[in-house]
Parts: C-alpha cells; sequence; structure tokens
C-alpha cells in the first residue's frame, strides 16, 4: 500500500538570499592584544549534567527545532564509454553533499538488487524502503568536459519530480568538484525549494611554530585541501569577498599589522591604507564595495570603513578610549555586529553600519564575569554566531538574535575548545576552530540538527571564513 505522502520542506524558515560578509575572525588578534587566558579541554561532545557551567544568560542548545527531513537514497551512477570511469567518484561527492546538507534522512546502505540493477523499473520496491526521494544519474562525455545527468525521483507519487542536465569541466580542471557541488545544491533545491551550500570553500590561517605564515583553502566537504599563501610572517584573519574573487588579510610585520587585499584569480597583491598602521580583522560589505577593519590608535581600537570599489575613502565609525574590532555586516547590510571591550571585558555589540549608538547583544550580568568575541553575522537572518567562554574556562561556540538583545543566548558546542565561527552561505551551518576529542582542527556544526562533523584535521587551524556558493546551477549551463 502506498504511504501517505509527507511534506519535504519541513517547519525552518528560509535560507535564502544575503550576500554574506566575509569575516576575518581574530581570536589570535584577540589574544595578542586582549591577552586571552586558554583553559586545558576535556572529552566528548555532550549536554553537561553540571549546568552550573553555562554562563549567566546561555542556554545549551540549537538554535530551532530539528523539522522533518525526507529520506533520500541515491543509486550509483551510470556512465558512458567515457564517463564511466568517473560516474562512481562524482556519485559519491553527490551522495556526500546530500548527507551534509542535513536535511534529508540518508539511507546509504542499499540492497544489492536495487543498487545494481538498471533504470528505475518499479518504484514499489523502493518504496517498500521508506523512501520519499531517489536520485539518479549518469556521466557522459561532452564538448570541453562532461556532462553530468541527474533526476529527482518522488517515489511516493511513482514520478521524476526533476530533471537536468549539468556541464562539467575536465577533470584536471581546479573547479571540477565545485561544478559537481553545484549540481548537488540543485538537488536540494528541487527537494526543499533551497539551495544546498556544498559549492563553497573555507579559507583558513595556520599557525605554525618558526613564525612563518600560510592560509589555506579547502571545500565545503573537506576535500581539495590546497596553499592559497605563504608568508614569512604570520598571516591574520583571512576574508573572502562575496563574490569570491577577493581575499583580505593581515600580515603581521615587524612594524604592525598591515591589510592586503590578494586577487584570488590572478594571485595579484594590493597593500591597502597606510603600511605603518595596525590593522585588525578586515570584513567585506554584503555588496562588496566596503570594508570595515579595526585599526589601532593611540591606545585603542576603532572601527574603520574603507571604500574597495573606489580604494579611498576611510570613514570612522566608532570612537572609544578602549578597544572595537571583528566587524560583522548584517546581511542588508544597515548594521554591524562588533566586539568591544567597552564594559571592561570583551562583548558583543550591534550599532548602525554608518555608526552610532551600540546595543548590547551577549549575556551581561552586572557583577558577573563575561568573555564573548569573533562575531560573525548569518548571511540570511538575524542570528549572530561567536564564541564566548563557560564558566569552567572553555570557548564555546554561541547563537544570539539580533532582533532580541538581551534574549538567552544559545550555546551550540560544550565539548573541548571551540573558536572563530563562520556561516555557510544556507545560513544553517557553521564552521568553527576546535581542539576536540576528535582532534585539532576544523570542525562544522549544523545549529538545527546538532550533527558536528570534521572538516580538517591535523594542526591549529584558525580564523575560518565561509564563501557564499562559488558557483551555482546557472553557471553550469542547466538544461531540461
Amino acid at each position: 500500500m502506498k504511504r501517505e505522502r509527507r511534506s519535504a520542506v519541513g517547519g525552518r524558515r528560509s535560507a535564502v538570499g544575503g550576500r554574506r560578509s566575509a569575516v576575518g575572525r581574530a581570536t589570535l588578534v584577540c589574544g595578542a592584544v586582549l591577552a586571552l587566558a586558554v583553559a586545558p579541554l576535556a572529552g566528548q561532545d555532550t549536554i553537561p549534567m553540571d549546568t552550573t557551567r553555562i554562563p549567566t544568560g546561555v542556554r545549551l542548545g540549537l538554535i530551532y527545532e530539528t523539522a522533518y527531513r525526507p529520506r533520500l537514497a541515491v543509486k550509483p551512477f551510470g556512465g558512458d564509454v567515457g564517463g564511466g570511469a568517473l560516474a562512481d567518484a562524482v556519485y559519491r561527492i553527490v551522495r556526500r553533499d546530500l548527507d551534509y546538507s542535513d536535511r534529508f534522512d540518508m539511507l546509504l546502505d542499499l540492497p544489492v538488487a536495487l543498487r545494481e540493477g538498471q533504470g528505475i523499473r518499479d518504484y514499489a520496491a523502493w518504496n517498500e524502503l521508506d523512501l520519499v526521494y531517489l536520485v539518479t544519474g549518469a556521466v557522459q562525455e561532452a564538448e570541453g568536459g562532461f556532462e553530468l545527468r541527474l533526476t529527482l525521483h518522488d517515489v511516493v507519487y511513482s514520478t521524476i519530480r526533476e530533471m537536468a542536465a549539468f556541464a562539467l569541466p575536465p577533470v584536471d580542471d581546479p573547479d571540477f568538484r565545485l561544478a559537481v557541488h553545484a549540481a548537488a545544491d540543485e538537488v536540494v533545491r528541487w527537494a526543499i525549494g533551497q539551495p544546498g551550500y556544498a559549492a563553497s570553500r573555507i579559507l583558513f590561517s595556520v599557525e605554525r611554530a618558526d613564525g612563518t605564515g600560510q592560509i589555506m583553502m579547502v571545500d565545503s566537504d573537506g576535500e581539495n585541501l590546497r596553499n592559497v599563501l605563504e608568508a614569512d610572517q604570520p598571516l591574520y584573519s583571512p576574508a573572502w569577498s562575496p563574490d569570491g574573487s577577493m581575499m583580505a588579510y593581515v600580515p603581521r610585520g615587524p612594524e604592525g599589522w598591515r591589510l592586503e587585499e590578494r586577487d584570488m584569480r590572478t594571485g595579484r597583491i594590493r597593500i591597502l591604507g597606510d603600511e605603518s598602521s595596525l590593522y585588525l580583522t578586515p570584513t567585506y560589505s554584503p555588496d562588496g564595495t566596503k570594508m570595515a577593519f579595526a585599526m589601532w590608535i593611540g591606545s585603542g581600537a576603532e572601527l574603520y570603513e574603507y571604500d574597495v570599489e573606489r580604494y579611498c575613502c576611510l570613514r570612522r565609525l566608532s570612537r572609544r578610549p578602549r578597544i572595537d574590532m571583528s566587524p560583522s555586516y548584517s546581511p542588508d547590510g544597515t548594521r554591524i555586529a562588533f566586539m568591544s571591550d567597552r564594559l571592561i571585558q570583551p562583548h558583543i555589540f550591534i550599532m548602525p553600519a554608518r555608526g552610532g549608538e551600540a546595543t548590547t547583544l551577549s549575556p551581561f550580568v552586572y557583577g558577573e564575569s563575561g568573555f564573548y568575541t569573533s562575531p560573525d553575522w548569518s548571511p540570511t537572518n538575524s542570528y549572530v554566531a561567536f564564541h564566548g567562554r563557560s564558566k569552567g574556562g572553555r570557548f564555546q561556540v554561541m547563537v544570539a538574535d539580533a532582533r532580541r538583545p538581551g534574549a538567552t543566548v544559545q550555546q551550540l558546542t560544550s565539548e573541548g575548545r571551540n573558536e572563530d565561527p563562520s556561516w555557510a552561505p544556507d545560513g544553517r551551518h557553521i564552521v568553527f576552530s576546535g581542539v576536540r576529542a576528535g582532534g585539532v582542527g576544523l570542525y562544522v556544526i549544523d545549529s538545527v540538527t546538532g550533527r558536528i562533523r570534521s572538516l580538517v584535521l591535523g594542526a591549529r587551524y584558525r580564523m575560518p571564513d565561509w564563501s557564499e556558493r562559488l558557483s551555482d546551477a546557472a553557471t553550469l549551463a542547466a538544461r531540461p
């Protein structure tokens, strides 16, 4: 008997729209400026029984109630003589992307008869697996590269919901995997109405004991790890421009922290501002025309905005005798979240993007200690992620709603030390730097389900910044 059809969308907010600000988190820089103390670390990520370790105004939990996730399977892809050798690799990328989207209840272990059978002759057998959706595909040689044809089957109604062909570049093209990710993102959109985040990348800084610096990049699934920039001095706060064409960062030289911008296509580097000044934590505005950052003035740091479209016109945003840094724009560019020690210890504030009165966002209780820094505003909504110190002394990833200053903050992590959060383009997943039982490196958490996965491990990777989607179905010349 056919099952009653269920909604495949669920009750979550939309995760579409809004170009994100690429924030250069700077816990290392904050450490140099604010002399952070780091506590020992502990075991698995679990809900602690001792809630006294949670700061006042913070609740351990997720942002949303977990929504219904339709069950989905991906059948191994076929291919012609030229594409057959690639079919399995492409299949594995697409299946993993759909799994990592956290939008589906993935059926990863298919019965042999269904996994190896040709075509979809009978939906009844797939329906017996309690599937809502089935994805099939094929890889074929095409002019200039390959063609990936994907089909989303509605198993409940025994019909094809969507079908399209995507042009893929040659295998040795550096953007081959990105094109496959973009196709997988389109399958997510077919199923739930909102694209996935797979066609994106993460920049991050690498700590080196010899004092040299390195910025690296990795795909959203933790693959394709590669070097972007190396220098004889530390490199801090890598930040994507909204279109992914530029990267801002801060090299620490003998005379201070410079502000530089690198063309991601040509490698050309431009020094912004005065080389003798001390710059911190750059971030681009959502439209890519402005850059906000902190500049050390006298005995403190103030926020400034620079016109990167015209490469001129420095404008001061804050005037404080202490430290304001780590700016992050709201999706519409009208507000900025930032860290300030104007309450003696670091807290997260919000103010108009052109400067003005600031409102405290992180929990503040008079007479109690607090330590919150490295804010990153979601690219799709009003949530601001940052890390804060728990009562046990360890840093944890937290999220606050900018619409509700003073409301309870959600603490998403509890095990180990977790810092420098950055939102994915879906406004749902967050990458962070972690020292955890699973290893030292970068991790990704789904703020809806709480699922945590490792991204890249093996070193103190810091200050990650997640790009916007760098490719989509339209760029792949999708055809019906």
